[in-house]
């Protein structure tokens, strides 16, 4: 009975045993299965395993987008952040309209490509653009606004965050043509599409054709401009409207933009209280204190001017001294149209002032033009590039690479 206890002391031993192994084999497999968790986001952050449109946002080494700023000291390197939601709220006179990029023109894919993963806002601004015979008659042989533009101007227009232009024509197939004018312009209202193919996001009617066939075609504009999706500012159903400030959120970001005209043929085109027309700025007052009011809310004001004279490749002196009295009320960027010629860009308490971009799609022949974009970093500082172009046979093509023309910290 000697070996008794023995025997029961082996087999008490036993399920200890077997309950150490039960808990080691438990310990294993969840090292094993730890290992393969924390292998998984490798492998999910794969470029080749990623969908394609995120690897614009993502990895910008590996996939830049056409509208990314060139390398330099300008731009600070900041981590990629998510694109903003649209905002929908509307404070006193400012319209705080969609973030751009989710407009109804631009896909998810293109904005995903205009963000850039530092923050970089990107503005894309045309001069004069009339729907002229030519440029129609260029866009039906294609059949696409890859005849009226280049890929390098389409893909810059359609990948910035806003491109705006100044619309010098009415949307319309009514009204009469307005007495003694040289020339008047009227385009079909189903046109108003080409705009949205082009990427266009804002255009100005402040000019001197957007009542050339009176205010019921002024009104058709609107709507066909509204039918599409494209801000307008510069002319509107009354003053106010005409006034009104269109401001957008982008990258955290509040951007105001203004439009007004020096050049009108009569004074009826004036915008009032209770009667359609533009907005006009031979008295700057207005203006002014619509600039001073975009300061108090926008980190960014541009002003869009119809001035100058036609054909004059240097500044009137009244447009030296309007931009002057604007940038000291606030405004960040002068734009300006109407001399159908290229003026100089020049800068006056260091902001910048592009006095005329010229014609961008106008008649058969450009001999001259650029697409000029602005580059707003997240820490204030500023770029202005150009791109050249001409135009042969009413398509509008670049001639060269992107030009810096001016550079802010």
């Amino acid at each position: 009975m000697k070996g008794f206890p023995a025997m029961l002391t082996e087999v008490s031993k036993r399920p200890v045993r077997l309950l150490l192994c039960s808990i080691l084999l438990v310990f294993l497999s969840s090292c094993v299965a730890k290992d393969n968790t924390q292998a998984l986001p490798d492998a999910a952050n794969t470029p080749g395993d990623r969908p394609s449109q995120l690897i614009a946002v993502d990895a910008p080494g590996e996939a830049q987008s056409p509208s990314s700023p060139p390398d330099g000291d300008f731009l600070s390197p900041q981590e990629a952040k998510p694109a903003p939601s649209a905002e929908t709220e509307a404070t006193g006179t400012v319209s705080v309209i969609r973030a751009a990029g989710e407009s109804e023109g631009k896909s998810e894919q293109e904005a995903f490509s205009s963000s850039d993963s530092d923050g970089t806002i990107r503005l894309a601004f045309c001069g004069d653009i009339l729907l002229s015979d030519h440029v129609l008659s260029a866009y039906d042989r294609a059949g696409n606004a890859g005849g009226i533009l280049d890929d390098v101007l389409l893909q810059a227009g359609r990948d910035a965050d806003l491109f705006i232009a100044n619309e010098e024509f009415p949307f319309g197939t009514g009204g009469v043509p307005a007495p003694n004018k040289q020339f008047t312009f009227r385009v079909p209202p189903e046109r108003s599409a080409i705009f949205k193919e082009l990427g266009i996001d804002l255009v100005t009617l402040a000019n001197n054709h957007s009542l050339d066939y009176g205010r019921s075609c002024l009104q058709e504009t609107f709507d066909a401009l509204d039918r599409v999706s494209i801000d307008y500012i510069g002319a509107g159903s009354n003053l106010s409207r005409a006034m009104e400030r269109k401001t957008y959120c982008i990258k955290g970001k509040t951007i105001g933009f203004l439009a007004a005209s020096r050049v009108i043929p009569e004074f009826s085109w004036n915008a009032s209280k209770d009667q359609s027309g533009l907005f006009t700025t031979y008295d700057p007052t207005a203006l002014i204190e619509e600039i001073r009011r975009a300061e108090d809310t926008c980190d960014f004001t541009v002003v869009y001017l119809h001035w100058g004279l036609e054909r004059h490749t240097e500044p009137e002196a009244y447009q030296i001294e309007l931009a002057k009295q604007y940038i000291d009320a606030g405004a960040d960027l002068v734009i300006g149209a109407h001399p159908h010629v290229l003026q100089p860009v020049q800068t006056y308490r260091n902001v910048p002032i592009a006095y005329s971009l010229g014609n961008y799609l106008f008649g058969s022949s450009i001999p001259e033009t650029m697409l000029l974009l602005a580059d707003l970093s997240p820490d204030g500082g500023l770029r202005l590039s150009k791109i050249p172009a001409s135009a042969v046979a009413g398509k509008t093509v670049s001639t060269g690479e992107e030009t810096v023309l001016f550079e802010r910290p």
